[in-house]
């Protein structure tokens, strides 16, 4: 008898909270009656509504944008340098690991006031998408319907080769890529230019670089040798029914000779009777420059090389304030800029010396320095008396050693020796690898 009452009053506890449950429940209904509804995001990816373009005009909806009503990216493009379309400003964004891009119509006077890096948020709902001047184009909006969200953002072209923009040149469109070892499709054309589009080659197809009337490309010298091409893609239906595929580069820095600037040949040098080595290759745009040592080293006799015993620093801060340290500097003529692009060296490092090195710049006359590297480890034995070749150093990413026109002091300190008898040599200078220390860029004067 007693459990039945017992379970008698476990059920109607049982039933107690449920109807206390229902009736909380009930109750946050009615005060939030769209509690499960959730909110639409009012951003869509440029990869969403590029989808949407089936080869017509198309007012952009909200419905067509799933709710949305705004797309953001960072500015691609660079309209001072006129080699865009009028009135025309290109954005990208990444979205789940795809880059996708799109110009947007806003007219040359605001086209102007944005700057390659810009973040910007576009309210697009109402707008037209098109296909005008070989990109998908949003027309046309105004100042108040774009917000700069922020600036100085960096974006890094993709690269890839002209086999692979022809394969998927809708998935390339608007958006910034890279390719490298382009030549003159036609070489036998005298006087190449870019003006109204050159077809170059990589060796695993063909594309245009195309500049605009009125821009500095227009007028730039095509290079004899291999060229890096920096650009947007746009694409165009050609009269065969293929895709035609054109990069147009921002400005003269997007496209890249790269050829040696410097170079020492270290073959016959004394390095006791001579405190310095000259350059052995210098561009015509450059003054002579000469390798020497800082106040912490002692040259070495040492044959084909640029050698210095070298004292025992624990760390780079102890190497730089003892000035254990090798050094030359770039002198541009005439206010020419210069770009460096790339650093090659041999070293020879005996086993007790320094394994740890650094390469810095200062373009202050030695005030402060800059890294140009970071901290870098020998790479090789310490028993070759013939040196090492090490990595190369790329330099392209190194924003302060890009179109620079004063003189630039460069410096590579070492540290880490176990005695202070050891060397640290540049070299050497062999027959089949001339150049002990080589740097290349590009030079416009």
């Amino acid at each position: 008898m007693e459990n039945v009452i017992e379970n008698k009053a476990i059920m109607k506890k049982i039933v107690l909270a449920t109807a206390l449950f229902a009736l909380c429940a009930t109750s946050a209904c009615k005060t939030d009656p769209d509690w499960v509804a959730g909110t639409l995001n009012p951003t869509v990816s440029i990869s969403d509504v590029r989808f949407l373009y089936k080869g017509n005009n198309r007012q952009l909806t909200t419905d067509d944008l799933s709710g949305a009503v705004q797309i953001s990216g960072v500015v691609s493009s660079n309209y001072a340098e006129k080699n865009v379309p009028e009135g025309i400003v290109i954005i990208q964004n990444t979205f789940r690991s795809k880059t996708s891009g799109i110009a947007v119509h806003v007219g040359p006077e605001l086209a102007s006031t944005f700057q390659p890096g810009d973040s910007l948020l576009l309210q697009i709902a109402g707008k037209t998408l098109t296909r005008e001047n070989g990109a998908l184009t949003i027309r046309s909006l105004n100042s108040t319907e774009i917000t700069v969200l922020s600036t100085g953002h960096k974006l890094s072209p993709i690269p890839v080769t002209a086999a692979t923009l022809e394969a998927n040149p809708e998935a390339y469109e608007s958006i910034l890529v890279r390719v490298s070892n382009c030549t003159p499709e036609d070489p036998s054309v005298e006087n190449p230019s870019y003006k109204e589009g050159l077809t170059v080659g990589d060796g695993t197809g063909t594309l245009t670089i195309y500049a605009r009337e009125g821009s500095d490309l227009a007028t730039l010298a095509v290079p004899e040798e291999p060229a890096t091409y920096i650009g947007l893609v746009f694409t165009e239906a050609g009269e065969d029914g293929n895709t035609q595929l054109f990069i147009q580069p921002r400005s003269l820095r997007d496209v890249i000779e790269k050829y040696i600037v410097l170079a020492w040949n270290l073959t016959g040098h004394d390095n006791i009777k001579y405190p310095t080595r000259d350059a052995t290759v210098v561009n015509a745009n450059l003054e002579m420059s000469a390798l020497s040592r800082g106040p912490g080293l002692t040259a070495q006799k040492a044959g084909n090389a640029f050698a210095s015993e070298w004292p025992m620093d624990i760390s780079k801060e102890a190497a730089i304030e003892r000035g254990s340290y090798y050094q030359f500097t770039i002198t541009p003529k005439n206010n020419a800029q210069v770009s460096l692009l790339s650093l090659d060296v041999a070293l020879r490092v005996q086993p007790n010396g320094p394994k740890n090195y650094i390469w810095m710049y200062s373009l202050d006359n030695g005030e402060n320095f800059s890294e140009m590297s970071g901290n870098l480890v020998f790479k090789g034995s310490t028993t070759d008396n013939n040196g090492i070749q090490q990595p190369t150093l790329n330099l392209e990413e190194v924003a302060g050693v890009q179109e620079f026109s004063e003189p630039m002091i460069v410096r590579i300190y070492a540290w880490g020796a176990a005695d202070a008898k050891s060397t640290f040599r540049i070299g050497q200078s062999l027959a089949n690898r001339p150049y002990a220390l080589t740097l290349e860029g590009m030079i416009r004067p």
